[in-house]
């Protein structure tokens, strides 16, 4: 039997920094990242040496995680990959013989034959220390805070004891030939993985990048835990400028804060697990941007954290759709999961109808198809779904499935109003100011605006509240308001919140002489009718804006009717009754449009560019049809106009299809026979 030479013999006798250079690894000369802390040694890889807790040597490779531990760990490393010449697996022996064998060698050699280093004596590191250096060598503590406050972050939050020594200031040179050297000095986020910096993002004004080597895909940048009590959450969001500007915007929370430097892998997703376990946090805030990527990255989180009993997964990332896979024996959740769905699809068709100006068809046209999420059986338990690579759909998916799915940690899915946290700081830092400097004149500027008027303008305010629990509709709002026409002066949070909600006051403006006046006018009216929104506008104001707008229909539909000319039917009834309707619903429209029924008229005027050119008034037409007289028998101006009755005798007819009026005109009178006594 050939003599024992234990692994604890080995690490006693053999010198790593020794056996490295044997191999063929150097010292990086001039090395001293670690201040007498460790050594760098570069091969075929680069290895950080130090001394554990022990005294015995210890290595990492800064390029591969897998790659680190005693020298028994870098020998055997070695024997199982091949990689550095010399050592491999020997022919008849198994792993861990081999290892042996090779450490056997290198004893074995004449003391001529084996390097003698003389290194600086270092100590030994404390866990987590032996790895920040290597990648902030040239960081110093956080001295120079001017990107930072450049980005709405304040003094008190970057002195929040959570973030010391999280943020650091890195020093580069420049040196260009003939030109002196040039020291910029960026802001620096470690990156951490189980404990250890394993990477560095840098930020600076107009620049971006992250320090060499750095390993992203793994990583998370972390505050530090918060003091006394254990956190509540772990909130999460896409970069640590958002992350700050979260925790500025939401003070006293007791969380853990992390970032994900912009990326969202299955490794980091393990990474959060890990710290929620050890930590034992019980929840999770994915704080993720307000965009389709922070929605996408919801998607991904909520399959990665999926408990045993429901797995999810994302089968397939197409650039225009997702396709995720969910597997559950609850059919209850699924039944609630696809409620919320198939409610979304109902108020994406609506909206879709409402402004394609098609008429509405049993077919679902491609246009639209694309934007509605779909759902297939796959199998007793198993549920697939395509979900169009947009923000809306990302967002109603992933509510429904946060909300009716069973997961192990609280997931809460909580988002910016704009399109990041970051913005969402800055818009309240300026409403901040404002109201500094202008006082009480802010809330007043609606009120009186005399500039406004001389210029042919109009200024109103609107308040809008929604739940924090709920996908914020604000930026979609928003959009929908300027896409009639409305200018959108400035907005701010309001202060008078109700716990869980979300309060915000929006300044609007529009033009009386805007060719969208009479959009403006419904859009205004419709937000009337909104439970989350009050509309603060004077009477004189809005009466003139309802007056204008009608007239302003009224020449258009003439101008339209001009331009466009009925096109004939094989029924001439229906022909003459489509003519009366039209006249008779642009008189009822204006009526309508002065009496706060904007959305009526508009339902009005749609239906009377559908009669343009179809004989007949289609189901949807109906619907909306039964609306707008609901509204009509409310208006005491309508209550005996003619036009209504035009408009009502008219649609009797225009409700008979055109062919059983045709075929009823061309029936033969029925032949008499003699009288019978």
């Amino acid at each position: 039997m050939e003599h024992d030479l234990t692994f604890q013999q080995i690490k006693e006798r053999v010198e790593l920094p020794e056996i490295l250079t044997h191999y063929g690894y150097a010292l990086q000369k001039g090395e001293d990242l670690g201040k007498g802390k460790w050594h760098v040694f570069e091969g075929d890889d680069k290895l950080v040496v130090f001394k554990g807790r022990g005294g015995d040597w210890m290595y990492f490779n800064s390029q591969d995680d897998r790659d680190k531990g005693s020298v028994v760990d870098w020998m055997k490393n070695r024997v199982s990959t091949g990689r550095v010449v010399g050592i491999e697996q020997l022919p008849g022996r198994n792993m861990w013989q081999s290892v042996n064998d090779h450490f056997r060698a290198y004893l074995n050699l004449p003391e001529s034959e084996r390097p003698r280093l003389t290194l600086p004596p270092i100590s030994e590191t404390t866990p987590g220390e032996k790895f920040h250096s290597i990648y902030t060598k040239d960081c110093r503590p956080l001295e120079n805070t001017t990107f930072l406050e450049s980005r709405g972050i304040t003094k008190t939050t970057i002195e929040n004891p959570q973030f010391a020594g999280r943020i650091l200031n890195q020093l580069h040179t420049v040196q260009r030939e003939g030109m002196p050297a040039k020291t910029f000095v960026n802001t620096a986020f470690p990156a951490y993985h189980d404990g250890r910096v394993v990477g560095l993002e840098l930020k600076g004004e107009g620049f971006k990048g992250q320090a060499a080597e750095s390993q992203f895909a793994r990583s998370l940048w972390l505050s530090k835990l918060p003091e006394g009590k254990p956190p509540t959450h772990l909130v999460v969001s896409e970069s640590a400028i958002d992350t700050l500007s979260y925790a500025q915007l939401h003070p006293g929370e007791r969380v853990l804060y992390a970032s994900t430097s912009g990326t969202l892998t299955q490794n980091k997703i393990f990474e959060m697990k890990r710290l929620l376990g050890e930590e034992r946090i019980p929840a999770i805030k994915s704080a993720f941007d307000n965009d389709t990527q922070g929605h996408h990255f919801d998607t991904r989180l909520l399959a990665g954290f999926a408990s045993e009993q429901n797995p999810m997964k994302v089968v397939r990332e197409h650039e225009h759709l997702l396709t995720v896979e969910v597997t559950t024996a609850n059919l209850a959740s699924m039944q609630a999961v696809t409620q919320q769905l198939k409610s979304f699809n109902a108020r994406t068709t609506e909206q879709y109808n409402r402004e394609s100006g098609e008429p509405v068809s049993p077919a679902i046209a491609q246009t639209l198809r694309d934007e509605l999420i779909s759902s297939a059986r796959q199998g007793p338990n198993t549920y697939q779904f395509h979900v169009p690579m947009n923000r809306e759909a990302l967002g109603a998916f992933n509510q429904a499935i946060a909300q009716s799915l069973q997961y192990d940690q609280k997931i809460e899915l909580v988002k910016s109003q704009g399109k990041d946290w970051n913005e969402d700081l800055k818009q309240d830092q300026m409403q901040r100011v404002v109201k500094r400097e202008l006082g009480s004149a802010v809330t007043q500027q609606p009120e009186v605006p005399a500039t406004a008027r001389d210029k042919g303008e109009r200024l109103l305010t609107i308040a809008y509240r929604e739940s924090r629990d709920e996908m914020s509709q604000l930026s979609t709002l928003q959009q929908n308001l300027e896409k009639v026409g409305l200018s959108i002066d400035h907005s701010r949070k309001l202060d008078n919140a109700a716990p869980r909600e979300l309060a915000t006051e929006l300044t609007l403006r529009y033009r009386l002489d805007s060719p969208q006046l009479p959009a403006i006018s419904a859009a205004l009216d419709s937000l009337a009718t909104n439970p989350k929104v009050t509309v603060n506008e004077g009477m004189v104001a809005q009466t003139e804006r309802r007056q204008m707008a009608g007239e302003q229909e009224v020449a258009q539909q003439q101008k339209r009717a001009e331009q466009q000319q009925l096109q004939p039917s094989d029924s001439p009834g229906h022909d003459q009754a489509r003519r009366v309707f039209i006249n008779a619903a642009a008189l009822v429209a204006q009526t309508l449009r002065e009496n706060g029924g904007g959305l009526q008229a508009a339902y009005l005027q749609q239906v009377s560019k559908s009669l343009l050119k179809q004989p007949e008034i289609k189901p949807l037409d109906q619907e909306n049809l039964v609306k707008v007289l609901a509204k009509v028998d409310q208006v005491p101006a309508l209550k005996d106009s003619s036009s209504v009755g035009q408009l009502r005798q008219a649609m009797q007819v225009l409700l008979t299809p055109a062919k059983q009026e045709q075929a009823q005109a061309q029936q033969p009178e029925r032949r008499r026979g003699p009288k019978l006594s």
